[in-house]
């Protein structure tokens, strides 16, 4: 039996409820948004490219005790992830939330007591982790292969104009995004290190909003140490224009070599870096499947919190001009 789900948030949602759509072990029963018209439009393009008809809520409760469903998919600002997973989890729903899991760690603590009192399957969305480059990135960490690692530096080097931060009235504020090119852009590859090199215990760190009117930042920089050792410098920023689009660079060097990837490019030790494709395109894949076969989610609620550390350590750190120690 196919496995009803619901997507909350018709954003990126929305190309979740594709994939749920376009999953033969799975329904799109229901979305869930504020804004009908948004749901509206939503609705009339599943229905002209892929044949789905799911049913409209402006209301999360209603949806919840309507629909017979399974699971569902949460992808609203960040600082309402708490409050919807919650709801859900407390339903005995399973849940899958988009990144990051949410912008602090009280709320975080909040979801995980809900997490103890119902036990259900819940999931992040990092999509980053099911690229077969990167998964051969860990591979090769854990298995060291180029000997003990040392250092590992990131670049994250996008551009986002004006107006897409003017679009929607959340992204790039603290309220609701909880921070800019680190908690909303930088979140993806800021996983991938935690996931490579494990909690980050010690930050120094610094940003600023340098050519965009948000109140969050556009640029961030910071030094990092994590429990594995290794040291390494992180840059995010989306005022960074490239005739080639944005970039995400990591520089990795250990004992025995080094690695570079650009955009999950390998650019230097092709030779030391086998690809590892995973069985799942997609977190949400990997979520249906983790349904049906009754078993955790491959990112689950523990390691999305180290992301959240680390960019709320920076910021700390920042504002108190000095090392901390998450």
């Amino acid at each position: 039996m196919k496995k009803r789900l619901g997507v909350i948030g018709v954003g990126i949602g929305g190309s979740y409820g594709t994939r749920i759509h376009q999953n033969p072990r799975a329904e799109l029963v229901a979305i869930c948004a504020r804004s009908l018209d948004k749901l509206q439009k939503r609705k009339l393009l599943y229905n002209n490219e892929i044949g789905a008809n799911p049913n409209l809520y402006v209301d999360v409760d209603e949806m919840i005790e309507k629909e017979n469903l399974d699971g569902v998919i949460v992808a609203t600002p960040s600082s309402t992830h708490h409050e919807i997973a919650i709801k859900a989890i407390q339903a005995g729903l399973a849940v899958l939330v988009d990144k990051p899991v949410d912008i602090n760690i009280e709320n975080i603590i909040k979801i995980k007591t809900a997490l103890e009192i119902s036990p259900v399957p819940f999931g992040v969305i990092y999509p980053l982790r099911f690229h077969s480059i990167y998964r051969g990135f860990k591979d090769l960490v854990e298995q060291k292969k180029l000997g003990r690692s040392l250092i590992c530096d990131l670049r994250l080097k996008w551009f986002r104009d004006q107006a897409y931060y003017d679009k929607g009235g959340w992204k790039g504020t603290w309220a609701y995004d909880g921070g800019g090119s680190l908690m909303n852009q930088g979140a993806h590859p800021l996983d991938l290190l935690c996931w490579l090199f494990g909690r980050p215990v010690k930050i120094l760190g610094d940003f600023s909003h340098l050519a965009h009117n948000i109140e969050t930042e556009d640029w961030a920089s910071a030094i990092v140490e994590f429990s594995s050792g290794v040291k390494c410098t992180i840059t995010t920023t989306t005022c960074a224009k490239f005739i080639d689009g944005d970039q995400i660079c990591f520089d990795y060097h250990s004992e025995n070599g080094s690695i570079t990837l650009v955009n999950g490019v390998v650019l230097e030790g092709k030779d030391f870096l086998n690809e590892n494709p995973s069985p799942f395109a997609h977190p949400v894949e990997d979520f249906i499947d983790s349904l049906v076969q009754d078993r955790k989610p491959f990112i689950g609620l523990e390691e999305a919190t180290y992301s959240v550390e680390l960019i709320n350590g920076i910021y700390r750190s920042a504002r108190e001009g000095k090392c901390v120690y998450p």
